[in-house]
Order: structure tokens, then sequence, then C-alpha cells
């Protein structure tokens, strides 16, 4: 292959260098080859959780098969390509998988929306602004954000079919990846990126799995944040706080459970707002 200099005195002329046929097609080749050259795995058919006392999820697999990750045949190199929404340098804390730009792409602007319960007044924005930036300094939480946006992108894709194919091994590794993190941290020292994973791993099982797996989760989350000191401790100003009451109270009320932390407020001393279903649905 040859290579050539690319010279440019201003910031934006890289930007319209991006969008030449030459510098496209050499991108696709080189992500082709990314993709044709990942091994072929089996996928994992049926998973069960289990939580103990010290707050140590547990996972078994029915086949002692390696998980399946994202691979090759129909993938296509995602859109965005050049927008400034897809990290080039692939900085993702967890191992480099060719969907994730796409998702990473559709949690941003079609997940974190402004909304108003979690922002507050005088605030906006807040899941890019400081929540996402936490998402990116933990595997475990990343890899359920994945989850949660391969999910959503699914269900409003129809023509999606190998995202759908993969989400048991998404969720697989999310679940991997909580369990290992919580074996290199003290139950009393769990921090809010791992609180922030198990609260959506519970988010992810009330829109897209069961109930029975969604307690699993809750009462995990109830117990770390307990020992952590309970929900004033939580991070983000706030704001991790108001996603696990926002959790809590919206799936009860989709589902009609019990709440994981009844009486809790998004702010101490304020009145709840009404659940909204319809933003938990399309958002969490």
């Amino acid at each position: 292959m040859d290579f050539v200099f690319i010279n440019v005195k201003e910031p934006k002329d890289a930007l319209q260098l991006a969008k030449e046929p030459e510098i496209r097609s050499h991108v696709a080749r080189y992500q082709w080859k990314q993709v044709e050259n990942r091994p072929n795995l089996k996928r994992k058919k049926k998973v069960s959780i289990s939580i103990t006392v010290g707050l140590e999820y547990s996972e078994q697999a029915i086949e002692d098969d390696p998980p399946h990750s994202l691979q090759k045949s129909t993938h296509q190199i995602p859109p965005q390509l050049g927008g400034l929404r897809v990290d080039p340098f692939r900085s993702y804390p967890a191992e480099f998988k060719p969907s994730m730009p796409l998702l990473v792409d559709h949690y941003l602007m079609d997940m974190a929306v402004d909304i108003p319960e979690l922002d507050q007044p005088g605030n906006k924005g807040l899941l890019r602004t400081s929540w996402f930036p936490l998402v990116m300094t933990e595997r475990a939480l990343f890899l359920v954000i994945m989850l949660l946006a391969a999910s959503h992108y699914a269900a409003l894709n129809d023509r999606s079919m190998e995202m759908k194919m993969n989400l048991l091994s998404l969720r697989y590794d999310a679940i991997q990846a909580i369990n290992s993190a919580l074996k290199y941290q003290h139950p009393e020292c769990v921090d809010d990126a791992l609180i922030g994973a198990i609260a959506k791993m519970g988010s992810y099982e009330a829109m897209f799995g069961t109930m029975d797996n969604y307690s699993v989760h809750m009462k995990g989350l109830r117990r770390a944040v307990g020992l952590r000191g309970g929900l004033t401790a939580l991070g983000l100003n706030g704001l991790l706080r108001r996603i696990v009451v926002w959790i809590d109270r919206n799936a009860a009320f989709l589902h009609g459970s019990s709440l994981y932390f009844p009486g809790a407020a998004f702010v101490p001393g304020q009145t709840l707002p009404d659940p909204n279903p319809g933003h938990f649905l399309a958002s969490s």
C-alpha cells in the first residue's frame, strides 16, 4: 500500500479532506481488513445470573463456548465517520468492536437527550456532559451502555438482524465486566461508575429483559448504595442519585412492582414529579 502525506494549514481543511473518495476508501479498506481478520467465535445460547450476599454477581453459561462477538458479514462503515462524533483513535474503555462507533453515536444522539427530571432546573444535557464522561472511565459501565444502545437501535431498525443476533453476547460481556470489577473493589468503596453500571443493567432488564433479572440487579444496587453511605453519598453532583431514583420509579410504574428506594426523591426534601415512562423507554 502506498502512503501519501496530507498537508493541511487549518483544522477545517482536514474535515474537508475526510470527505474525499480516496480517504474514505482507504478507511473502508482498513476497517474491512480489521473485521475480516477477527476469529470466528461461537455464540452463547443462554445465560443465568445470581447474586451473592457479598454483592458479587455470578454468571454461568449453559454451554462453555467463548462469547460470540460482533463480526464481519454485512457490517457497514458507520455513516457518521468524519462527522466528529466517532472517535478515530478508538479510545474506548473496552476492547474495540466494529459496532462501537455506531452504538456510541446512537447513544449520544438518540438516548442521552435532555431529560428535565435528571438535568434539574438551570441545567441541560447532563447525560452528555457529566454522565457520559463517567461512562468512558469504566469498562463495565461502557459495556452496559453499549448493550442498551444496541438493544434500542435494534428495536428501532427492523433490518439490523446482525445486531439483534448479538445482543445476548453483549449482555454476557456486560455482566462479566461487572463481576470482574466487583472482585477488585471493596464493597464499601464501590465507585460511581460501578454503581452506575449495576443501575443501568437494572434499567436494561426493565425494558428488554425479565423482572426476575431486574430484581437481581436492583437488590445488588440497593446493597451497593447502602454500603456507600446512601443515595446522598453518590457523585456527579447528585446526577447519579437522580438516575438511580429515576430507574427505580419508572420501572416500578411500568411493571407495577415495588420500589427498591421507597421515599427517595431526586433532590432531598423536594416532591417527586410524576413518572415519565415515555422518556424512560426511549432514552434510558
